[in-house]
C-alpha cells in the first residue's frame, strides 16, 4: 500500500458516506411529507442535494489529488497485488455479511410484528459493518462512525416512538455519515500517514 492508493480508497469512502447521508435524510423527508409541510421538505431536500453534491465533488478532488488510477490495481509487484486482493476479498465478505444480516433483521421484525423497528435495525447493521472495514482499510475513524451510528440506532429503538421516530433516526444517521465524510476529507493526510505506518495483511 502506498499513499496515492490509500487516498484513492479514502475518496471512495467519502463518496459512499455522501450517498449514505443523502439516502438517510431522504428517508426522513419521504416519511414525513404530510407531517411537516412542503416548505420544510423543500428546505430539507435542498440541504440533502447540496451537501451530497459538495461531498461528492470533494471526493473527486481527493481522488484526483491522489494521482492513483484504478488500472494500477492490476499492476505492481506480487506483494502489492496480494495485499490488494486481500482488501478486496475482505470488503466483499463484509458487504455480503451486511446484506445477509439486513435481510435477517427485516425477517425477524416482520415475523415479530415489529415493522417499526426495520429501519433502526438496518441502521444498526450498516453501522456495525464498518467495524471490520476499519480493520481491513486501516481507517480508525470508521470505528467512531460505527459507534455513533449504533448509538443513534439503539436510541431510536429504545427511546423514540411516534410519527417522528424514523425522521429522528434518519437525521441522526445522515449527520453521522456526513460528519464522517467531512472528517475523512479534513484529515486525509493524517489518516494516510497513520495507516501506512501499520502492518498490512497480504
Amino acid at each position: 500500500m502506498n499513499k496515492p492508493q490509500f487516498l484513492w480508497g479514502l475518496s471512495n469512502g467519502v463518496f459512499v458516506f455522501a450517498i449514505a447521508g443523502a439516502f438517510w435524510l431522504g428517508l426522513g423527508i419521504g416519511t414525513n411529507v404530510t407531517n411537516v409541510g412542503w416548505l420544510v421538505c423543500a428546505l430539507s431536500t435542498a440541504l440533502q442535494v447540496g451537501v451530497c453534491a459538495a461531498l461528492i465533488w470533494a471526493s473527486v478532488r481527493l481522488r484526483r489529488k491522489s494521482g492513483f488510477r484504478r488500472s494500477e490495481l492490476r499492476q505492481g509487484d506480487r506483494s502489492r497485488s496480494l495485499e490488494t486482493q486481500h482488501i478486496l476479498v475482505g470488503f466483499l465478505w463484509t458487504t455480503a455479511g451486511q446484506a445477509v444480516l439486513i435481510a435477517f433483521a427485516i425477517w425477524v421484525c416482520v415475523r415479530a410484528g415489529r415493522e417499526q423497528l426495520i429501519w433502526p435495525a438496518i441502521a444498526l447493521v450498516v453501522s456495525l459493518h464498518l467495524i471490520p472495514l476499519a480493520r481491513i482499510f486501516h481507517v480508525r475513524a470508521y470505528y467512531a462512525t460505527a459507534a455513533a451510528g449504533s448509538i443513534v440506532s439503539i436510541i431510536t429503538v429504545t427511546g423514540l416512538t411516534g410519527p417522528y421516530a424514523v425522521a429522528s433516526l434518519a437525521v441522526g444517521m445522515a449527520t453521522v455519515m456526513w460528519g464522517s465524510a467531512f472528517y475523512l476529507l479534513r484529515n486525509a493526510d493524517t489518516i494516510a500517514a497513520r495507516a501506512l505506518g501499520e502492518m498490512w495483511a497480504a
